[in-house]
This record gives structure tokens, sequence and C-alpha cells, in this order.
């Protein structure tokens, strides 16, 4: 009877430790239940825990401050609270090592026990211990002592083992719990860090588009007066050469503004949002306008440039994106040169078919090793002669984006000279190209007599549009800013108001505004911004405030001629309703 009595004891115990375990948030509150009941189940004087130091099992055992004792062993527990535990070491430190209880009948004749002379001191003579387990691994030691020498008792031995597996799951628990808070916290902080980086990075594109956009004004506005008086004076009776020399600033204008166009498109690029711009244009006449720009260049280095065109038996008219065509061509020029020595040729060959068109550059420059003709391709990419000559390395790496998005391919290798070549293709459409001398003949509408009213703060901008604009024999009114624009356009009646965007006193939306606002005929004129502004969010800004449509500054004059014409149409068709 006895003995069972005293099993029933110890599964009481056992689950009074488990249900501990399973309520507790941390092993400190579990251990201290459990020396409790293990002291009062067993009659021993005192107990105290020792677990690992912020939960590293590979340091030493530590004090953790969960003690049960009377005051009269005070001595021992401070003497305890200082010391530590290497694996091995002490009565903790094998426990430990084995991985199970072990138990020490008399301290004073155990050789491994370094607290020895402040246990007796104590009072305390015998002791056992036995690990909380997580598997295989010790997470604590829980260490018991008596007031006089105790054999082993072998069945309180398995009872701890099995104790030693529930509160093992407590330390577990804990850990996990831990871990699980300190990666909270990690992630909080990542997150944290990539908010500002977040902020940052916005700060950093507001700041680039306002850069852009300061550039594209600062710089289309000179170069609408460059284009626009350039336009002009090649209608004036000037000699071959002159015609000659003012062909060149209109092609060397041309292609600043389609590099002033590529680089305000680098947002769209770097968001893998950028689109080709199909048009119908000249290739022989645009080949050989970027030829005779680069001849002069050429010369200079000594070296020979050169163009040819094959396959056309017609008219060499196509539709595809000019500006990325010709910013290939260009930098492939450009690198055939620098890299060609004196004496030496670059070539520049094209084949156009009905629907595909292959451009060459050949050059007698060393050439590309086969092992870096996919790589130099790739942005910061250069070979070993390419870095010798400067350069970031970006200019092949634009020039492949350009061709892939027009749906080609591009590439480098020997013609069968051995001479180094270059080479593209894409896909183009062969069409029907008409190249009047006069945009405006090409509406074939009458604009003589319309009455436009021009809001231009810029001196040199009002005397292109009063230059390019006389042919058309409109009758031209100024105004300086946008409180001349609302008073002249409130004053008498306008078949057009051009309208720009940055003006003193009051901006071209606000102007527009004003215009809108007044009722009656005045608000139903036509009025187009003419501005250098013309990102897609300021040409979103304008038509939301009422602007019929957006013309570009330099003026492009097919687009300026065909809005002249319709407001011609308009007005031939109001005097017909009146009539």
């Amino acid at each position: 009877m006895r003995d069972l009595y005293r099993q029933q004891q110890r599964l009481g115990l056992v689950e009074t430790i488990a249900t501990a375990s399973n309520l507790s948030d941390t092993p400190e509150a579990a251990f201290g239940m459990a020396l409790d009941a293990i002291c009062d189940f067993t009659g021993w004087s005192s107990g105290h825990v020792y677990m690992f130091a912020d939960d590293a099992p590979d340091g030493d055992l530590v004090w953790s401050g969960v003690w049960r004792g009377e005051d009269q062993f005070a001595a021992f527990r401070e003497a305890s609270a200082r010391m530590s535990f290497a694996r091995g070491v002490g009565l903790p430190g094998r426990v430990w090592e084995s991985g199970r209880a072990c138990w020490v009948e008399d301290i004073e004749r155990d050789l491994n026990f370094p607290r020895v002379r402040v246990a007796l001191d104590s009072g305390l003579r015998a002791a056992f211990a036995f690990p909380a387990l997580i598997g295989e691994e010790v997470g604590a030691v829980l260490e018991f002592f008596l007031h006089h020498p105790a054999p082993p008792d072998e069945e309180l031995l398995r009872t701890l083992d099995q104790i030693g597996g529930q509160l093992g799951r407590v330390v577990e628990r804990y850990r996990n719990a831990r871990r699980a808070a300190v990666d909270h916290e990690r992630l909080e902080a990542l997150y944290a860090e990539a908010q500002t980086q977040r902020v940052a990075a916005e700060q950093a594109s507001r700041a680039k588009s306002a850069f852009l956009a300061v550039t594209s004004h600062e710089v289309r506005t000179p170069l609408n007066a460059v284009l626009g008086l350039a336009e002009a004076l090649r209608r004036e009776p000037l000699t071959p050469a002159q015609h000659e020399l003012n062909d060149g600033v209109l092609a060397s204008g041309a292609m600043l503004l389609r590099l002033l166009n590529a680089v305000l498109d680098m947002s769209r690029i770097e968001a893998d949002q950028a689109t080709a711009q199909i048009e119908a244009f000249d290739l022989e006449a645009k080949l050989r306008s970027i030829t005779s720009i680069w001849t002069p260049r050429a010369a200079e280095t000594g070296v020979t440039l050169a163009f040819r065109l094959e396959g056309a038996n017609g008219p060499t008219a196509i539709r595809s994106d000019v500006g990325r065509l010709e910013q290939t061509l260009v930098n492939l020029i450009s690198n055939g040169i620098k890299f060609t020595p004196s004496g030496g040729r670059v070539c520049v060959r094209a084949v156009l078919s009905e629907e595909r068109l292959r451009l060459e550059v050949l050059d007698d420059g060393p050439g590309v090793p086969d092992d870096a003709r996919e790589r130099i391709f790739k942005p910061f990419e250069q070979t070993e002669i390419g870095r010798d000559a400067g350069g970031a390395g970006l200019g092949l790496a634009i020039c492949s984006g350009n061709i892939r998005l027009l749906g080609g391919d591009i590439g480098v290798d020997c013609d069968p000279s051995d001479r180094n070549r270059f080479w593209l293709e894409c896909p183009v459409e062969v069409v029907a190209h008409e190249t009047p001398e006069d945009a405006l003949e090409a509406t074939g509408r009458e604009t003589v007599g319309l009455r436009v009213l021009a809001a231009e703060d810029n001196p040199a901008n009002r005397r292109v549009l009063q230059v390019l604009l006389a042919p058309a024999g409109v009758e031209m009114r100024f105004a300086e800013d946008g409180v001349e624009a609302v008073e002249a356009a409130l004053s008498q009646p306008f078949d057009l108001v051009l309208m720009d965007a940055n003006m003193p006193r009051m901006d071209g939306v606000e102007a527009l505004r004003r215009i809108r606002a007044s009722g009656g005929a005045v608000a139903a004129t036509p009025v187009f911004m003419l501005t250098a502004n013309a990102f897609a969010e300021d040409v979103e800004r304008y038509l939301a405030a009422g602007a019929d449509g957006v013309l570009t500054k330099p003026i492009q004059l097919p687009e300026l001629f065909a809005v002249l014409a319709d407001c011609g149409d308009r007005a031939t068709a109001a005097q017909r309703d009146a009539a």
C-alpha cells in the first residue's frame, strides 16, 4: 500500500509540474512552481535553477535567480549566484554534459563540487540535479540540497526525467517567443529603414523630376528660337552655300531636340515603361544627314567616313522610331571613329527591304574579342581597350535597349574582309512619303486673316512666332504675360490663343482658367498651350484646366499649321452659318 501511495504522489507531482509548465509564460514562473512542488514532495531543504545566459547554449550555465530555501542558506545562495559552470564542471556542469539527472550522496566526499566549503558551512550535505530537456539539448539545470547525506533514490530520478521533459518545453516555448520577438524587432527595423529609403527615393525622384522639368524648359526655350529662326531663314533667298549651312543648323538642332527627349524619357526607361515613337521619315536623307555631321570629326582624326544604301530601288521613306535609330547609329559611328587609327576607314552601310532594315558600321579598329561580344551590350561592361579609351560603358547598353524596344537585334562580328562590324536589324514599314517644302502648303487649307493671340514672355520666341506665321497671313497680337493675355482675350475676339505656361504676373494655366470662366464666345475660343513644359503630368494639368491641345517647344511647324488650318475651317464654318 505504501508503494502505491508513493507512486500516486509521484504521478501527482508530474501532473502538477506539467500543468504549471503549460500555464506559465516564462521559464522562471514554471521553475518556481517546480521547485516548490519538488521540495514539498521530497522534503529537501532548498533548490535553485541554472540557465544559459541570453538563452545561448554555447555559453556557461549561470544562476537564474529562481530560489527556494530558508535564510540560513543565504551564504550558499549568494555563492551560487556568483558562479557559472562550464560543461562537466561541478554538479550543474555534470548534468549538462550527461544530459541526465545526477545525485551527490555526500558533498564533502565529492571531488567535483567547487562550492563544497560554503555548502558545508551552510549545513548542506547531499545534492541532486536534473536537466530541463529540449529533445536531447539541456535547456536548464534544477539543483536541490539536503542538510544531511542521503543515498540515491532511483524512483525519484526516473520521475525527474519525466519532469525534465515537461520543463524543457517551457524553455523551448520561451526561446521561440524570444526569437520571434527579436525577428519581429528586426523586421520592424528593416521596415522602418525601407520606409526611410522609400521616402528618400521619392524625394530624390521628385528632385530629379523637378530638375528635368527645369532643364527641359531652359533648354527648349533657346532651342525654340534657334530652330524657329533657322526655319524662317530657310525661306529667304539664300545662296546654295548658305542654304547648306542653314540646313546643318536645322539638322543639328533637331538632333539636339531628340537627344533632349531621350534624356527626359529616362524615368520611363527606368520604370520599363518606354514606348517607341513611330513616325514616317526619309531613311536616306536621315543617314546622309548623320554621316555629314560626323564627317568633320572623322577628318580631324584622319579617318575617312563613308555611307552607302543598298536594296532601295525607289523612295526610301519608312516608319520607325527615328530618334532611337539615330541615337544608336550616332553611338556606333562615334565608337568607330574613336577606335579607328589615323588613315583608316569607317563605313556606314544600310540595307533596306520591304519589312526590315539592317544598318552596319564597319571600322578598322582592333575589334572586340569573342568572349566580350555579348557582354559589352550590358550596362557598365567594357573591354580593356574600351576602358583605356574612357567612357562609362553605357553607350552600347542604351543602343541595345533602343533596338530591342523596336523588336530588333544588335550585335558585333567581323565582315568577310575581317573588318570589325557592329550591326543592327529591326522591322520597318516602307511607306509613300512626301516632303513638302512648306508645312502650311501641305494642309491645303486657308489661314489668311485668322486672328491669333500669342501669350509669350520671351522676346526671341515672340520673334520666332512672328516670322514663322507671317507666310500664313494671320493677324498676330502678342501678350507678354498672363494678365495681358486675359485682358486681350476679353477685349476683342480671336480665332486662336497660343498660351505659354511660365510667364510673370500670371502663369498660362491661370490665364486659361480665367478665359474659360469668362463665359460667352470668349470662353469658347480655342486655346492651345505652347510651352517647353510638356511632361505627361503637365499635359494632363493643361487639359484639365480647359486647353484644347498642347504644342511643344521647339515648335513643330506641321503641328502648328495643322492647328491653324483647323481654326481656319472653324472660322469659315461660323461665317457660313452666320450668313
